[in-house]
């Protein structure tokens, strides 16, 4: 009789994955003896048990005690609040256990101690990365100079070069070069996403993702966990988003890190938000305020009270309009509160607190504890929900200036929002000083621009929507149309743009419009009359925003939708 290989080989393949199945059940077996017992244990010594493969730990915790003395030790932390400490200990009786704990207690740290077994803490001290010991050396390990920023510069302008200079480093090197190739190239975004053999790193730069290096597989663990251990989550927990936060130290520079851990079929993909702390982008005149614009946004926030609300999709720069509003109003004798989430700009001389979902400091309720605190100018991160929105509008009434964000696709298009959030049409035009609406467009290089004639069609569309902007408006409209400007690229920009700017539109409610909100009018009803009025649109800002060669067409499209 014949066997055929394939079967054999069937055959071989299922006797292997039983033999695998049998000593996994053996494991499990044998590790839940040694689990009871040291529950026995614990309970015989009186103290509390846990098995910290199913627990998680936090990774601010585990780095109270660099990982040589909490292995001389047998302890780790694994869980801190303040100067409250929970440590796991094999024997809280060994002495070197008993001198580490006296250590912290003179620290002025209040101790609760738990035994775990060998097993469980080994599992706890494999989230520490051997070449990190102390948050010290972590912050220490993203302290660049000048002149180490410059060295990755060089390394930027070749892919290649970023690649090989990541897998050759050593591993207590690669964040650093990571994020200092993010804040010389003015990257927003840094997204480190897992494959299955390797790891893609990608840059947003200008609003655009952009592939910037793959690196092998077998380091992205040990990055991963530095990330973690920075950003405050908890290390030994996967399959769950988490977030945190902490500040990036290079050449004298503090910037806030937002990260996001997102689980993936290959691991954690893990994308950090750079916020930079940057004077020069929280200026009025800076975000791309036209004069006539500029004139009305700021006769609106001189006033006493009343509600400003700036709407546009996520990233479009509005919580920078808000904090631009802010800049000029910061006086010794103004008081002026936020509640964000989360915080992303930190600016002396004003309160600002952050929501704690988890803790139930929610928008709405931090509005109601804000209230109570005598402030002048309130700024609400976002009008996200009914209570939020109606305790916005009450704020407004009652003589405070409130400053917030919507989600809405337009100026006008806030107000079916509002109406949606169960706000009464009636309290709307007496409580809302102004609506701005805006997108963010890439800049075009100053350095590298080309002139270029448009096609006869796109040069009558351009005329059509130029002759659409009211007198009312006072905007400053170019005779000429025949000429627009592209992006072309050169070293000194990102493929023929650096930087981006707003484009705007301001809608003021006036008695023909109160009039159309209070009789639920469509949006294009509404917008009509305002445009009628003197609003410009998103799409005319923009498109004299690509006359004057600040931007182009084409991105003034992608923003705002076709001419």
């Amino acid at each position: 009789m014949t066997i055929k290989k394939s079967n054999i080989s069937k055959q071989y393949i299922n006797s292997e994955k039983k033999r695998e199945e049998r000593h996994e059940k053996i494991k499990a077996i044998l590790h839940e003896s040694k689990e009871k017992e040291t529950a026995i244990k614990a309970k015989f010594m009186g103290y509390s048990y846990l098995d910290l493969n199913i627990v998680p730990i936090e990774a601010d915790a585990l780095s109270t005690i660099p990982m040589e003395k909490a292995r001389q030790g047998k302890i780790a932390v694994i869980y801190k609040v303040a100067q409250k400490l929970h440590i796991a200990a094999v024997d809280p009786t060994n002495i070197k256990t008993q001198e580490i704990m006296k250590e912290l207690e003179e620290k002025g740290y209040d101790i609760t101690t738990i035994i775990v077994s060998i097993a469980s803490l080994e599992r706890a001290w494999e989230n520490y990365d051997t070449s990190l010991i102390q948050k010290s050396t972590l912050e220490q390990l993203l302290t660049l100079s000048e002149e180490e920023l410059n060295d990755i510069e060089k390394s930027i302008v070749n892919l290649s070069k970023l690649t090989e200079k990541i897998t050759s480093a050593p591993v207590s090197e690669t964040l650093g070069i990571i994020m200092a190739g993010a804040i010389k190239s003015q990257a927003s975004d840094i997204h480190l996403e897992p494959h299955p053999a390797d790891v893609r790193l990608r840059y947003r730069i200008d609003g655009v993702l952009q592939d910037m290096a793959v690196f092998p597989k077998n380091i992205y663990g040990s990055l991963a966990n530095r990330i973690k251990m920075l950003g405050r989550v908890k290390l030994n927990v996967s399959g769950v988003p988490q977030n945190g936060r902490f500040t990036l130290v290079i050449g004298g520079r503090n910037t806030d890190i937002r990260l996001a851990l997102l689980p993936s079929a290959y691991g954690d993909e893990i994308i950090m938000r750079l916020l930079y702390q940057d004077a020069a982008s929280l200026d009025l005149n800076n975000i791309g305020l036209g004069p006539e614009i500029l004139k009305k946004i700021n006769h609106e926030i001189s006033k006493p009270n009343g509600m400003i609300l700036v709407t546009g999709p996520t990233g479009s720069g509005k919580t920078t309009t808000l904090y631009a509003f802010i800049n000029i109003l910061n006086e010794p004798e103004t008081k002026i509160i936020t509640i964000e989430d989360p915080i992303e700009y930190k600016i002396p001389g004003i309160s600002q607190t952050a929501v704690n979902q988890e803790g139930g400091y929610t928008f709405a309720n931090g509005l109601a504890a804000i209230m109570r605190q005598d402030p002048d100018i309130i700024m609400v991160g976002e009008m996200r929900d009914s209570d939020t929105a109606s305790a916005g509008i009450q704020a407004a009434l009652t003589g405070h200036l409130i400053f917030s964000t919507l989600h809405a696709n337009s100026a006008v298009g806030a107000i079916p929002r509002l109406i949606e959030l169960g706000v009464r049409p009636s309290l709307i035009p007496s409580a809302t000083n102004a609506i701005i609406g805006q997108r963010l467009v890439r800049k075009l290089c100053s350095f590298c621009k080309e002139e270029y004639s448009p096609a006869p069609e796109v040069e009558e569309k351009i005329k059509k929507l130029l002759a659409e902007i009211p007198a009312a408006a006072q905007a400053e409209i170019p005779d000429k149309t025949e000429t627009l400007w592209r992006s072309k690229g050169c070293p000194k920009c990102n493929r023929g743009y650096k930087g981006r700017i707003g484009i705007f539109e301001v809608f003021l409610i006036s008695p023909k419009t109160e009039k159309l909100i209070l009789d639920y009018a469509p949006t294009s009803e509404i917008e009509k009359i305002a445009i009628e009025e003197g609003m410009v649109t998103l799409k005319q800002d923009g498109l004299l925003k690509a006359l004057e060669g600040v931007t182009t067409i084409s991105e003034v499209e992608g923003a705002a939708g076709e001419m």
